[in-house]
């Protein structure tokens, strides 16, 4: 991916298109009618929660330095810095870590256990068994930019935990078991619910952090976390992630956080998420108060399959998150498909991107932004983390999070490769958009609702421009909509590969 050029990004062309001449593009397609779409409000999934990301493991690297308000503001608002329409996230998943300091010799950190992805935890002493005099210090960087996301109105906090304290696995390491098995000691099972809880009542007590649930467990069933590895990371058996889940709601209750929702299993794809719900028991799903999942397949690709509908099936009314999700796609167009599916097909109550800040490496397309990390040693630091560039996909996620705000809810539309939203309170209506490999005509059918304002606002980004296909970083028009009984809106030329967000004002059901 080459290096955008922030001047060109801040440049957004606004054109208004008269009526007359949509009219006149209309005639000239009579022979190739586009593919019309319905929108149906009748038919709602429910309000939509939010788009976020989780804080490993950006935060450690970008938290203490002094340009980490840059990144927050480009994250967490809906500002612009510097040309850049920031994404407002308002959901943040932050990593209770396991590992201990330098000064602990019994702990296995491994020659592979790269120094951003080692959280440390607070229990640092197995002996100690009151929170109060735990090592509260610890993690303070990804706790400056979770409190960061916070005052610019981050309002929906989800602790995970990708590994116990490293002293209550068998491994002596937060890096997993040597055989990719159950690394937890049994002994420990109940020690480490209550680790989880305690920590959940310090954020709230003492930093203004209350979380709306807690997960025990990071893709528990893969049998790839092993010691050495370079990340954080624990297989639980299904039975293990039973006993955990049971003992973490009661551990929550202990420490009167009986709102705070039990989220589980947060497995790599929909189908190890399938497989597991089915095998937990009815006393188990009970206990859950969210259920997560990751969009992958194999650990790194985007899932494809088919069981997106199964999972949402075998829920039933149970909040589902999409918890986890990232590509190597810097252009963004496999992001945006994953969404399209995602919403249509799993329609989770929020979707999650893995970190939006990466590290620069080259052909690493996985980041929303790419910076050279700084290592801080955990804390506050003069340095800057320097900014090296905004990848493609930055922008298309934006077409989704900039628009689809939390409170409206998700509708449907009659097209594969479109969702839509609406809020009743502002009576504003998003349709978003991915084209395929060829440009195309649509129509948008409106007439299910009773009114619709006349202007419509068209946003678009594209994914692969070439000779045919303009460069767009973002492109703004306005579109009129078609009068008559049948109310209609025409958009008669869509690139391909690209995005486009539809906002329409003034709409009634």
């Amino acid at each position: 991916m080459r290096r955008l050029d922030i001047a060109a990004i801040a440049l957004i062309a606004f054109v208004q298109i008269s009526y007359a001449a949509e009219e006149s593009k209309r005639a000239q397609d009579i022979h190739n009618p586009p593919a019309v779409y319905v929108v149906d409000p009748a038919d709602d999934f429910g309000p939509w929660q939010g788009w976020g990301s989780s804080l490993s493991w950006w935060a450690r690297a970008v938290g203490g330095t002094q340009n980490a308000d840059y990144y927050a503001d480009l994250i967490y608002t809906l500002n612009e810095r510097d040309g850049l329409p920031s994404l407002g996230l308002n959901i943040v998943r932050y990593n209770v870590g396991g590992g201990g300091m330098m000064n602990q010799p019994q702990e296995n950190k491994g020659p592979k256990l790269q120094w951003q992805m080692d959280i440390h935890g607070y229990w640092t002493d197995p002996k100690n068994n009151d929170p109060t005099s735990w090592s509260w210090s610890a993690d303070e960087n990804q706790r400056a930019m979770m409190q960061k996301a916070r005052d610019r109105g981050a309002d929906i906090f989800e602790m995970f935990s990708d590994s116990p304290m490293w002293w209550m696995n068998s491994s002596r390491s937060t890096a997993g078991s040597e055989t990719g098995g159950d690394c937890l000691f049994a002994e420990n099972y109940d020690r480490f619910a209550f680790y989880v809880a305690a920590v959940a009542r310090h954020f709230a007590d003492h930093w203004g952090i209350k979380f709306d649930s807690v997960e025990p467990s990071n893709e528990p069933s893969a049998n790839w976390w092993k010691f050495p590895g370079r990340q954080e990371g624990c297989h639980f058996d299904v039975g293990t992630q039973q006993a955990i889940v049971e003992r973490l709601r009661r551990a929550l209750d202990q420490v009167k956080l009986n709102d705070v929702a039990v989220a589980a299993a947060d497995e790599n794809n929909m189908d190890a998420g399938l497989t597991t719900w089915n095998m937990y028991s009815q006393d188990t799903r009970a206990q859950i108060g969210c259920l997560n999942v990751h969009g992958y397949s194999n650990g790194t690709e985007p899932y494809r399959g088919p069981n997106r509908v199964e999972l949402r099936r075998a829920v039933g009314k149970k909040r589902i998150f999409l918890s986890e999700y990232g590509d190597g796609d810097a252009s963004g167009y496999t992001l945006a498909e994953e969404i399209i599916r995602d919403l249509n097909e799993l329609r989770p109550s929020a979707w999650i991107y893995w970190q939006p800040v990466e590290p620069d490496v080259p052909q690493f397309g996985w980041g929303l932004i790419n910076a050279n990390y700084i290592d801080t040693h955990d804390r506050p630091s003069p340095q800057k983390t320097p900014f090296v560039r905004v990848n493609r996909k930055f922008f298309v996620l934006g077409q989704f999070t900039r628009y689809l705000r939390p409170g409206y809810h998700l509708i449907e539309v009659k097209d594969p490769r479109s969702i839509a939203a609406y809020d009743p309170i502002s009576r504003r209506l998003v349709i978003v958009k991915v084209t395929g490999d060829a440009a195309e005509q649509i129509q948008f059918d409106l007439s299910k609702f009773s009114s619709v304002a006349d202007t419509i606002r068209v946003i678009a980004t594209t994914t692969t421009p070439d000779g045919s296909v303009p460069d767009w970083k973002q492109h703004s028009e306005a579109l009129r909509l078609t009068s008559g009984a049948e109310q209609r809106f025409i958009q008669t030329s869509l690139y391909p590969k690209s995005v486009y967000t539809f906002v329409i004002q003034g709409v009634l059901r």
